[in-house]
């Protein structure tokens, strides 16, 4: 019926032509009619239950993207550096701002304690986070490092008001020693001893031993015998620096068997002439470096020694004697070999 309407109407007069419009207008109609009623997708069907399962949810929308961190105040050099994780250093965690403290420490096999230090300590690994030095802290860095102990070497003045604060605010027990001389050396032993719970002991733990064997190396009140050798220790060049009595090295010298020929106390600048005047049988020379050592030769081979008065020399880079320490005391040897090196 409908195909045989359609062609009655396949004529072209005007009159056939709207029939023809109605019938596509009805027939568009009609599938969009079962689009809307049998398409999954349709708006009618979209939230229908499926099948055996609950209604299908909308989508949820998109959250919303999280703010970006404020960047870090000051410049890079000002931003703390990283700690991997303190914690994981064995109990207790030592911090330490005294050079001649951490190579105490390392010398005592106790470096893998350390987790913070001073700009200044060689001894140690050098990825480890600087807290402060001999003048000031870093609170930053000092509460990301999270020692339990922190050694320091205070000044004559004492120590920093505002860091003993911040130690009692953290927890963190606070050991101040000042490092003179070898008393002081041996008293830095009952600090360390302390922070572990333990005493120096020749029969006890591995540390007790360690520190008791320390103790007995230090060698308080040793004097050279009456025919050691004489010499002049200096410790710098340009002007020469050289080691008087009450000081740590002129200890160290008389537990090496060694003689100090400098009749004065503590450190001491001397000029070309006075060494001249002096007459010393032997010079040793200690410095920092390589380099050091060889600026010192230099200048020593430049006095106006005369074919008489001239010494024999030994200068040797040997930075562990330049700190009072339980390393300085470790290494007292070296004296003893750069006096048989002197020519």
């Amino acid at each position: 019926m409908f195909f045989r309407r359609v062609k009655s109407n396949s004529d072209d007069s005007p009159r056939a032509r709207v029939p023809m419009l109605q019938q596509a207008i009805g027939l568009a109609f009609t599938l969009a009619l079962m689009w809307f009623v049998f398409a999954p997708q349709s708006p009618l069907n979209r939230n229908a239950p499926k099948p055996g399962g609950a209604p299908t949810a909308p989508a949820a929308p998109a959250a919303p993207a999280a703010p970006a961190a404020p960047a870090a105040r000051g410049s890079p050099s000002s931003v703390p550096a990283p700690v991997d994780n303190p914690a994981t250093a064995p109990s207790p965690r030592l911090a330490s701002t005294s050079p001649a403290i951490t190579d105490s420490l390392v010398a005592l096999g106790l470096a893998e304690h350390i987790v913070g230090r001073s700009p200044y300590c060689r001894s140690v690994d050098p990825s480890l986070p600087v807290v402060g030095d001999l003048r000031a802290f870093d609170a930053e860095r000092l509460a990301l490092a999270a020692p339990e102990v922190l050694f320091v070497q205070p000044p004559l003045a004492g120590v920093d008001p505002a860091l003993r604060e911040f130690c009692e605010k953290k927890s963190i027990t606070l050991v101040a020693r000042r490092l003179e001389s070898l008393s002081d050396i041996d008293a830095l032993i009952d600090d360390i001893g302390g922070a572990f719970g333990v005493e120096p002991n020749v029969g006890g733990s591995v540390l007790e031993r360690a520190l008791g064997s320390a103790r007995a190396s230090i060698a308080l009140g040793a004097r050279p015998a009456d025919d050691a050798r004489r010499v002049l220790l200096l410790v710098s060049a340009d002007p020469f620096l050289a080691v008087g009595h009450s000081t740590y090295l002129d200890e160290l010298l008389a537990g090496a068997d060694l003689r100090n020929v400098l009749e004065r106390s503590g450190y001491v600048e001397l000029s070309a002439e006075a060494l001249v005047a002096m007459k010393p049988e032997t010079i040793l020379g200690v410095a920092e470096t390589v380099a050091g050592a060889r600026r010192m030769e230099d200048l020593l081979a430049r006095v106006p020694w005369s074919a008489e008065s001239r010494p024999r020399i030994a200068v040797d880079a040997v930075p562990e004697l330049l700190s009072p320490s339980l390393l300085a005391v470790a290494r007292r040897t070296e004296l003893v070999r750069l006096a048989e090196a002197a020519k």
